[in-house]
């Protein structure tokens, strides 16, 4: 019984090795920092891993199934705060106000 390949960042590197291929080469020839392949390989650069996964003829999710996730997360609990009026400097500014008046 064959079982799907689980792919982490020394099997993918072996694996551009093995092919006689070098994620800098890869990086290179995609138009990328020299660079770009080895963040990508760390979750910090998608265009690197982009480049990688078409390096290597095989799909994006199936290398990098947990990585690179945008849109992924309940857009409700970001951190990005609605409006100045909810920051914690504009509360305790409030806050002030109502107590000198």
């Amino acid at each position: 019984m064959n079982r799907p390949k689980v792919w982490d960042r020394h099997a993918i590197k072996a694996e551009v090795h093995r092919r006689g291929m070098t994620l800098t080469g890869i990086a290179k020839d995609a138009g990328l920092d020299q660079a770009a392949c080895r963040h990508g390989l760390l979750g910090s650069h998608r265009k690197g891993a982009e480049a990688i996964a078409a390096a290597l003829k095989l799909p994006f999710r199936e290398l990098f199934p947990d990585s690179y996730t945008r849109g992924a997360h309940n857009e409700r609990q970001t951190s990005r705060k609605a409006s100045a009026r909810d920051s914690s400097n504009a509360r305790s500014r409030a806050d002030s106000a109502q107590g000198v008046a």
